[in-house]
């Protein structure tokens, strides 16, 4: 292959650039940029160096202070890290740096706790960022958890209520029933009234049972099934529908919800939320995107309202495009930058171009958006 002549004047002035820009390398390497001087000992230097080493530290420090003030370095003092008592909840800045954390550490527990975080025990220190087994083991016993921050031990709390109960038990008793050491208890004056009606009905219905011919334990037995069938239940069970019927899905309220078989107060919370964050159901069959919802409970519900609340595509800040459960944080900064760069929508085809939106969320999002 021949070169004429203005291919052969491009390839030479490439060839003066290249040239001109390894040379400028080679200049800055070898001339502008510092270079390190090898300091040679004498046999002087040498014991001074040797003395120092096995003087120890302390010893070595002013040969370091020398040689740093005369070579035109300063020498910057390097703290060490101290072990002392500390509640992570209350320390200061001066308190955490002596103790040998970084000042990035040390911002990151003052943000942790301006957002209200607390160490409830020593382990929750151990997820401070940049945290070693090395300063664990050194710090995990000096940390001290103020009372105002600690948990409640469920298990002593028990232990108190028991106790209290018990005493007021004793207490209940001893006054109650005073036994006097003075005079003798007798069957028949020291008998409680209680003691003595309940005998008096046992007496009664012996004598009924008698004359019916029946036995008398049986009476007593019926009498005391009676008594304690007509006690109050603590804990009321709640009242279920005993036959299918449809409920309105958008205008149910909780109270309702709990009378569903299969439901009581926490899955009808989860009912509840998740319709005011939609703005209500489109379809019954929303309900199978709520976590661990049953599929059977579909059948006692019907949509007769329609949606109640429409989200604004156009005026709906990204906090409130992010809270719908199908648009979240990714497709609601997708929204606001589409509509700071294009302007207003007019439709949902118009964010179709966008990855995060297939036709699926879009079919999915339809019912709830306004333009």
């Amino acid at each position: 292959m021949r070169f004429n002549r203005s291919d052969r004047r491009v390839v030479l002035l490439l060839f003066v650039v290249i040239l001109a820009v390894w040379g400028g390398v080679l200049l800055d390497r070898w001339f502008l940029q510092p270079r390190h001087e090898f300091v040679s000992l004498d046999e002087a230097g040498m014991d001074s160096l040797e003395a120092g080493w096995s003087g120890g530290v302390d010893s070595f420090s002013g040969a370091e202070a020398t040689s740093s003030s005369t070579s035109g370095y300063y020498a910057v003092p390097v703290q060490k890290p101290e072990t002392f008592p500390f509640d992570p909840n209350s320390a200061d800045s001066t308190v955490l740096l002596r103790l040998g954390l970084a000042p990035w550490q040390v911002r990151a527990i003052y943000k942790y706790r301006a957002r209200g975080g607390r160490y409830h025990r020593p382990e929750d220190f151990k997820r401070l960022p940049g945290m070693t087994p090395e300063l664990w083991n050194r710090l995990s016993s000096s940390i001290r958890i103020g009372e105002n921050y600690q948990y409640y031990d469920r298990e002593a709390l028990a232990r108190e209520a028991r106790a209290a109960f018990a005493y007021s038990s004793s207490s209940a008793d001893s006054t109650s029933s005073p036994v006097s050491s003075s005079s003798p208890v007798s069957s028949s004056s020291s008998s409680d009234p209680a003691t003595e009606s309940l005998s008096s009905a046992t007496r009664s219905s012996s004598s009924v049972a008698a004359s019916s011919g029946s036995h008398p334990s049986s009476s007593v037995g019926s009498s005391d099934a009676s008594l304690s069938g007509s006690r109050p239940s603590t804990f009321p069970r709640q009242e279920k529908f005993t036959e299918l019927i449809h409920l309105d899905l958008n205008t149910v309220d909780t109270t309702t919800l709990k009378k569903v078989p299969g439901i009581a107060s926490y899955r009808a919370r989860q009912i509840v939320r998740y319709r005011d964050r939609l703005g209500g159901f489109s379809s019954v069959e929303q309900l199978s995107e709520i976590e661990n919802l049953p599929v059977e409970l579909q059948a006692w519900f019907v949509i007769q309202t329609g949606i109640y609340r429409k989200l604004n595509l156009n005026t709906a800040s990204i906090g409130e495009l992010a809270r719908h459960p199908y648009i979240g944080s990714a497709r609601a900064k997708a929204i606001a930058d589409y509509r700071r760069v294009q302007g207003r929508l007019h439709s949902l085809q118009d964010l179709s171009l966008l990855s995060d939106f297939s036709p699926e969320v879009i079919q999915r999002l339809e019912p709830y958006v306004e333009f």
